[in-house]
């Protein structure tokens, strides 16, 4: 067993205009020091509740090693309050991020329980787990709050705080994993792992058939687990939280109304107590951090936007407001929205990037608000971020529990390739098999490359997409799309062109294809209309629409899903998106996304005009431009029927960039694949090559250019005795197409003899004549002689 003493290594009290620290950071537990190394916190004599608060922090949890199981752990803090103290105040154990003071994590300690002279307090950790605490890093504090109702001046003076730990260690092992396989890596190559723990290796191919997997010299490929990660669209979210004051100060004349850290998204429950105002006329720059740093490398950046609960608090003032933008440092990616054309009432507003953020600039991604006297307040936000990944096939081979070191090994199977044995009496045909965003079955099996199915067969080959979207569908390079049965769901919607109770609505232009207001120069009027879906997966709507109108007072609003918005020229609250003038008053189409879930839903959309001037188109112009199913729900078959040829089957979906292997063989004997194949930019692919007769020769293009020397042969035995020669072929990092042209000659050899309930073939037959035993030079031909004895070998 081990012990340590973790204590904070910094405090704060920024957020209390009235905190007064004497000596410098509390951070020492003392049992008899009552002089020095103290915060002071002072509560202000007059007859409001004010709460103000020092904050704790820093605990360096990094000190207990990771591979430790803890006991027990309990947190101490020493202090003293005077006489002035209300009843009822509290020390707490909360989560904070400096200025959180919201997320109780643990159980208080009312004020009775603390002493007016120096004492230790011990405070109790109901629920919380070392594993809770430990993964909050750097944002977990004790918070000391300080609050009173009397005019007298109340404080506590602390002395610093502890956490005391105990725990055990467990020994680790390392888990090594390497590759001998060209364009195949394994990883991690190195870790280390706590006894009893699991390790997982991930083999970057989609097929390892022709590869050995070695666990400690152990073959262990049997156990490799299959994987396709389909890749397609995703939404990542980040709602805000903590704040870094970058210029300015909350604290003047005015500044009072500065109450706490935004820390919902911008649909979370608003109240006036969480937001930022201005005060003395000083303008105060602020940035959230919304960092997207679990976004994989290999990700495709499509949009990222924000959504911004908040209000002005006047506007009448040119200079004095609440601006947002979405930045990554000082690059700004999006234009400022400004609360102020917007009004004092609470709406929600989207800020869009025009400039699609990077990988690098997510990780640096920032919420910038800029505040003046009388500016507003921020509620709440969520920021998104949507991307694309491609589909990835792989494989995963997991060590359950580890208790000694382990060495892995992914190396190309010694010996040639073997393929399954075929009834010679019967005749078969290659049924070849690739896709793209797909998998691909025959009944309950997974089926990819080429298998060998009996003449007079049929099969039905379900294709179950991760994409929506058919990009190709080929049978030996026929366009079978209109073969295809769907299994796909349904996804529908209607529109209301009117709705009940307004007097204006949407007609559809049949021209335009545009749903147009038809409330144009009338004063104080709205038209409204409602979309109506009916879906059987959710989807993500895409709505192009024109808002050109007089700037500042027409408006052009978007429902929350399922929201209601009135049929009157009244203002409207909970709106998905309002044409603001800064942003929305043009005559360019622009776009809207919702992802409507699965079920029945509406929205409604609404053109709202004021008594004034009529400018422009005077306005609102909307249509869905598409509907994207966001998950592959649903499926299509595909049946051949009597094969009487070899199939090549092609399935791609999404918008992808994509290359065909194509390989082609002459004389006697089998490929694998055969036909052709559809792979992704980057991927690896591998030719088999099997000659009837293991003593042919075989020759080979790739592209016109002679890749024979390429070829790696070897012989071998399968399971029935007969000798075996497979001719390997492997492309990595394929970046074009590529036509593979294969000769194999030589004699042919296809003699069977059922020997034990197999077939054996013999490469060389024997006739006796006259008393002589005579090598025939076409092994077929003995089935045609009257010898009356024959040997092969």
């Amino acid at each position: 067993m081990a012990n340590i003493r973790l204590i904070p290594s910094a405090y704060s009290s920024s957020n209390s205009s009235y905190a007064t620290v004497y000596s410098g950071e509390a951070n020492m537990y003392n049992n008899t020091d009552h002089t020095s190394n103290y915060a002071s916190l002072r509560g202000r004599n007059n007859s409001t509740t004010t709460a103000y608060y020092i904050f704790l922090r820093g605990f360096n949890f990094d000190d207990v090693p990771s591979n430790a199981t803890v006991t027990s752990f309990e947190v101490k803090i020493r202090c003293y309050k005077n006489s002035y103290q209300r009843t009822g105040d509290n020390y707490r154990l909360r989560l904070a991020s400096t200025t959180n003071i919201n997320n109780v994590i643990a159980n208080s300690i009312t004020s009775t329980e603390i002493s007016t002279t120096a004492n230790t307090i011990t405070i109790p950790t109901g629920d919380l787990t070392w594993s809770t605490l430990k993964s909050y890093g750097d944002n977990f504090s004790i918070v000391i709050p300080l609050s009173s109702t009397s005019s007298s001046r109340p404080y506590i003076y602390v002395y610093g705080a502890e956490i005391n730990v105990t725990y055990s260690t467990l020994p680790t092992y390392e888990v090594t994993a390497t590759s001998s396989v060209a364009g195949v890596t394994v990883s991690p190559a190195s870790q280390e792992v706590v006894q009893g723990d699991s390790a997982e290796i991930i083999i970057n191919t989609s097929d390892i058939s022709d590869y050995v997997l070695t666990d400690n010299n152990t073959d262990v490929t049997s156990s490799a687990v299959y994987h396709h990660d389909t890749g397609g669209s995703h939404t990542e979210d980040n709602v805000l939280g903590t704040y870094t004051l970058v210029s300015g100060s909350f604290n003047g004349s005015g500044g009072t109304y500065f109450q706490g850290i935004v820390g919902k998204g911008y649909d979370g429950t608003q109240t006036t107590s969480n937001y930022y105002s201005g005060g003395n006329r000083t303008i105060a720059v602020f940035t959230y951090d919304v960092s997207f740093d679990n976004i994989p490398s290999n990700a495709t950046i499509t949009s990222c936007y924000a959504r911004v609960n908040g209000h002005a608090e006047s506007t009448s003032q040119s200079s004095e407001y609440m601006c947002a933008q979405i930045r990554s440092g000082s690059t700004e990616l999006s234009s400022e929205l400004n609360f102020k054309s917007i009004g004092t009432s609470n709406s929600t507003q989207t800020i869009t990037c025009t400039t699609t953020p990077t990988l690098a600039q997510l990780a640096n991604l920032q919420l910038y608000c800029r505040l003046g006297y009388y500016g507003g307040a921020i509620n709440g936000a969520t920021v998104y971020v949507e991307y694309t990944t491609p589909a990835s096939y792989y494989y995963t081979y997991t060590i359950a529990s580890v208790t000694t070191t382990h060495t892995v090994v992914l190396s190309e199977s010694s010996g040639p390739y073997i393929p399954d044995p075929e009834d010679p009496t019967k005749t078969y045909y290659s049924l070849t098999i690739s896709s793209i965003n797909a998998e691909t079955s025959i009944g309950s099996e997974v089926v990819t490359g080429t298998t060998r199915v009996e003449e007079g067969t049929d099969a039905t080959i379900t294709i179950t997409p991760s994409d929506p979207l058919l990009t190709l569908a080929l049978d030996n390079g026929v366009d079978i799309t209109n073969q295809l049965v769907s299994h796909m769901p349904t996804n529908t919607y209607t529109v209301t062109t009117q709705k009940s109770g307004a007097s204006y609505g949407f007609p559809l232009n049949s021209t335009t294809g545009y749903y147009t207001s038809n409330n144009n120069g009338q004063s104080n009027s709205a038209a409204v209309c409602t979309v109506n879906f009916n879906f059987e997966t959710s989807c993500l709507v895409t709505i192009s629409y024109i808002n050109y109108a007089e700037a500042t007072y027409d408006y052009g609003i978007f429902s929350q899903i399922d929201g209601s918005l009135g049929t009157t020229y009244t203002a409207d609250s909970g709106a998905y998106h309002t044409c603001s003038a800064s942003s929305d008053n043009t005559s360019a189409v622009q776009t809207l996304t919702y992802t409507i879930p699965a079920g029945t839903h509406t929205i409604d959309i609404k053109y709202r005009k004021d008594q004034a001037t009529n400018s422009n188109n005077d306005n609102l112009q909307w249509k869905i431009t598409s509907i994207e199913p966001t998950t592959g729900a649903g499926y299509y078959e595909y049946t051949i029927n009597d094969i009487d040829a070899k199939h090549s089957l092609i399935f791609v979906f999404g918008d992808v960039t994509y290359y065909f292997i194509t390989s082609v063989a002459a004389g006697e004997g089998r490929i694998f694949p055969d036909g052709q194949q559809v792979v992704l930019p980057g991927d690896n692919y591998r030719i088999n090559i099997v000659p009837d007769n293991y003593q042919a020769t075989v020759t080979m293009t790739d592209n016109g250019t002679n890749v024979t020397s390429q070829l790696d042969a070897e012989t071998g035995q399968d399971k029935q005795g007969n000798t075996v020669t497979s001719y390997k072929y492997s492309l990595s990092n394929i970046q074009a197409a590529h036509n593979l042209v294969i000769s194999i000659g030589g004699a042919s050899a296809k003699i069977y003899l059922k020997v034990n309930g197999s077939w054996v073939q013999y490469s060389k037959v024997y006739v006796k004549i006259n008393g002589s035993w005579v090598e025939q030079a076409d092994p077929n031909s003995v089935l045609n002689t009257q010898a009356n004895y024959v040997k092969a070998n």
